[in-house]
């Protein structure tokens, strides 16, 4: 017994995508950057989840510094590029 194979529709046609320019080096945050206020937020973030932290603990200090200085780094980063713009 043999089945009837569907029919196959026309592909749709979607209007051409707007040009979008690459690259707009005078506004645009560089790569990996965040703005402001999420810096911020990251570094509160930060400071909060490790203010408990045991100073006896060799990992927890390790944790520590390495989520801090993420935080200070990504903070840094992001008013330098608010005193540029």
């Amino acid at each position: 017994m043999r089945f009837p194979l569907p029919r196959r529709r026309p592909p749709a046609a979607f209007p051409p995508p707007a040009p979008v320019p690459l690259h707009s080096p005078g506004t645009e945050l560089p790569p990996g950057s965040v703005p402001l206020e999420t810096a911020l937020h990251i570094a509160r973030k930060a400071l909060a989840r490790h203010a408990d932290s045991n100073i006896h603990s060799r990992t927890s200090m390790l944790y520590a510094a390495i989520d801090l200085e993420h935080a200070l780094r990504t903070l840094v980063d992001a008013y330098d590029h608010e005193q540029k713009a």
